[in-house]
């Protein structure tokens, strides 16, 4: 804790009622003033933990000259992928943490340039995000270190379990980390 309050000492935080029955979209497009003349900005859902390494993202964005990048981690659940064959005959099941699907992780570097790819009501990882995958300014960073949300009772149970018994692998100013996460990849989107 000491050592995050050192590194926020000069930060300048501005909670802002961006409405409450906005979208994720419009949600930044009303905080677009605060952005000030930054080139990059970085946005998340506040419900999820990570250790996404947030400057390889940084730097992932700068290298690729994309608009957007986004954390795609793979889904956590216990459930199991159905695909089917004709007449409901099913083809295959599969552990959802086994198949070729990635989440959107909720964590994104964002170019100012993001709000010239949006109109209001946009949600933002649907029109906006189509419209940077045509001009192929999107990235992903796969993610495969840790990744939690906080959306259920059961989630914040283990989380809370895992904080008492000193697992929180997301407080990344807790461990001496350098250099890249070999368990993240930048991909394009």
């Amino acid at each position: 804790p000491d050592e995050l309050r050192r590194q926020v000492r000069d930060w300048d935080i501005t909670f802002v009622d961006t409405g409450q029955d906005s979208n994720i979209g419009e949600r930044l497009r009303r905080v677009r003033d605060y952005v000030g003349r930054d080139e990059l900005f970085l946005a998340n859902y506040s419900d999820v933990l990570t250790d996404a390494p947030l400057p390889a993202m940084i730097a992932g964005v700068r290298e690729h000259d994309a608009v957007a990048s986004f954390l795609a981690v793979k889904p956590t659940y216990s459930f199991h992928v159905v695909s089917f064959k004709a007449g409901n005959r099913v083809r295959n099941v599969e552990p959802v943490s086994e198949a070729d699907l990635w989440l959107n992780g909720g964590y994104f570097v964002l170019r100012r340039e993001i709000f010239d790819f949006m109109q209001p009501g946009d949600e933002l990882v649907e029109a906006p995000f189509r419209r940077l995958l045509q001009d192929d300014r999107l990235l992903g960073y796969r993610h495969r270190g840790f990744w939690a949300p906080m959306d259920t009772l059961k989630d914040r149970q283990m989380l809370n379990t895992m904080f008492e018994n000193g697992r929180r692998p997301w407080a990344v100013w807790e461990q001496n980390r350098s250099g890249r996460d070999s368990r993240s990849v930048l991909a394009p989107a």
